[in-house]
């Protein structure tokens, strides 16, 4: 087993991550966490105060990977279509593998507010790679609609009913 030293967290955050990836449908355990790195839970503990706190820290780094990912796919989408398909499948792999864990959460009056929060946050992250698109690849006027278009590719990514080829339908009628 690997050791962790007591400064570090990117090591714990590796070690969630490669046990999510191995075991998909399991829940993250502080303990099962601890004896994959050969260290007890306290230690973890001295870095995150509880589990939710370090899957949080997982997600985000995950999260600002895809948004590095959108950047880049952004800047090299020879069409409009081709970005919004980057755009959709970067985040139904973000959401698959992110989905027990939020279907498992349980719903506080506070998470829901806060739910609500970091949706718009989420929205408003995706709408300025939605703009470059719309910038490169659309009309002057088409521009207001970021926001609106960035919050149909989350919706169609987060539904599986809502198909990529619906959501480029929907896309075409923008831009």
């Amino acid at each position: 087993m690997a050791r962790v030293s007591r400064n570090s967290k990117q090591s714990i955050v590796a070690a969630v991550r490669e046990y999510m990836s191995e075991n998909p449908n399991e829940t993250v355990s502080m303990r099962r966490i601890a004896a994959k790195l050969g260290i007890s839970a306290g230690t973890i503990y001295n870095h995150f105060s509880d589990k939710d706190s370090l899957i949080a820290a997982l997600m985000l780094e995950d999260w600002h990977g895809v948004l590095k990912q959108m950047e880049i796919s952004c800047e090299k989408a020879a069409s409009f279509k081709e970005g919004v398909t980057d755009l959709y499948q970067l985040l139904c792999g973000f959401i698959s593998t992110y989905r027990n864990i939020w279907n498992g959460y349980r719903v506080s009056d506070n998470y829901a507010v806060l739910q609500s929060q970091r949706h718009i946050e989420i929205v408003g992250q995706i709408a300025v790679y939605v703009r470059t698109l719309l910038e490169k690849f659309a009309e002057e006027k088409d521009l207001r609609m970021d926001r609106i278009l960035a919050e149909n590719i989350l919706s169609a990514a987060m539904q599986e009913e809502i198909s990529l080829e619906i959501l480029l339908q929907l896309a075409g009628y923008i831009a």
